[in-house]
């Protein structure tokens, strides 16, 4: 069988721009005495994780997601802070507002990281790597933090030639040079293979992503599966035409019922919840995105409607984090008005791409969610909705 190359319209300019190291780069700014020094940011408490380190930690292996205990074994001498999540979210308002002056289309990824279509801009700021500099100038003069921008013909090539662009650069790939800069990355970096994937591949002798485009694709099936192998292959060659997208702010997903003998049981309003945030968890996870609100609906015998809403400190998308939200909101709810109800809806909003940088809050269970969920949705998927069920 042979992989089927989507044919593209027209040839595309996509920036990926990245702040280094953001959440130090801003506490050094704030506290010049901190330049040079090794530096972790993140949860200070026991199950605190880092969020980020920079460049003179990362050499005594301190990385992102890593628990903090580890980090204050291997870099005893860093400077280790919670941070200051206003002032972060002050400085990133800030970059992309930078980012705005230079194209119509920005998507942000995160606090610190979002891709620009620069299509078409040419003739406003001279070819792509002059306007990638001069993005580079206006940040480190006007926030004074370093941006590495990686520019490509799509997303995923951007994106990695991001990644080569760090420190404090910027990384070129053109069109006719896709398919060589793919070919000489390992498999793991390629965004969605993940350690598993790169074992089941490692059976095959697949190292590279130029080995992984090249094999036949029958053995590729069968190692990672009939759902995924093909379009892996073709990422694998730098094929990607996934558009750079504004986040839609009215985007939401939601699922509600109405009972046909109304509820006045709390706990019973409290069940009917869980399921109602298990059916929009699977409808988020599946469209790939994290939701920053969660709402709450809520309607009474004589039709009077409730709403209520609340903003997450990081964007989710687990089960467990929608329920527990929907119920504190109908708490809060029925100490205002108690009593039966004929309605109960669970909604999210303020959907966004999933955050690259980690929260200064985060001590793992969001990411714990989030994975046991994603299992849960699989094991619902092959033997059916009642095959499993999470703990209340």
């Amino acid at each position: 069988m042979s992989l089927q190359v989507p044919a593209v319209s027209e040839q595309r300019t996509i920036f990926h721009a990245d702040l280094d190291a953001f959440y130090v780069a801003v506490e050094r700014v704030l506290d010049p005495s901190l330049i040079g020094k090794p530096v972790v940011v993140g949860g200070l408490g026991p199950r605190g994780v880092v969020a980020t380190a920079s460049y003179e930690a990362r050499r005594f292996g301190v990385h992102s997601a890593q628990p903090m205990a580890v980090a204050r074994r291997r870099c005893p001498q860093a400077v280790f802070t919670r941070g200051n999540r206003e002032k972060y979210s002050e400085f990133s308002k800030r970059f992309f507002g930078i980012l705005n002056d230079f194209s119509p289309v920005v998507a942000g990824v995160s606090i610190d990281e979002a891709y620009l279509d620069m299509t078409g801009t040419e003739r406003l700021f001279g070819p792509p790597l002059q306007a990638a500099e001069e993005i580079r100038r206006r940040t480190r003069d006007e926030i004074g933090i370093a941006v590495s921008i990686g520019i490509g013909p799509s997303k995923l090539v951007a994106k990695m030639a991001s990644e080569d662009a760090k420190p404090d650069g910027v990384f070129v790939v053109l069109p006719g040079e896709v398919e060589a800069f793919m070919a000489a990355k390992p498999v793991r970096a390629l965004p969605g293979i993940g350690p598993k994937s790169a074992e089941a591949l490692a059976t095959l002798r697949i190292e590279t992503l130029g080995q992984l485009s090249q094999h036949p694709v029958g053995p590729v099936r069968r190692a990672l599966g009939p759902n995924i192998a093909g379009w892996l292959q073709l990422r694998a060659r730098g094929v990607d035409s996934s558009p750079v997208k504004t986040r839609a702010k009215s985007k939401s997903i939601s699922a509600e019922t109405t009972f046909s003998e109304d509820l006045a049981s709390p706990d019973e309003m409290a069940e009917v919840l869980r399921r109602l945030a298990e059916q929009v968890g699977r409808r988020l996870r599946r469209s790939g995105m994290h939701a920053r609100n969660i709402g709450l609906k809520l309607r009474y015998p004589d039709f009077a409607t409730v709403t209520r809403q609340t903003t997450l400190q990081q964007a989710a998308d687990g089960d467990d984090v929608i329920s527990t939200t929907a119920q504190q909101l109908l708490k809060k709810t029925l100490r205002e008005r108690s009593g039966a109800v004929r309605l109960l809806g669970v909604s999210v909003s303020g959907l966004g791409e999933p955050a690259a940088q980690l929260s200064l809050l985060d001590d793992g269970a969001r990411q714990k969610d989030s994975a046991i969920s994603g299992a849960v949705d699989a094991v619902r998927g092959r033997f059916g909705e009642d095959a499993v069920r999470r703990g209340g």
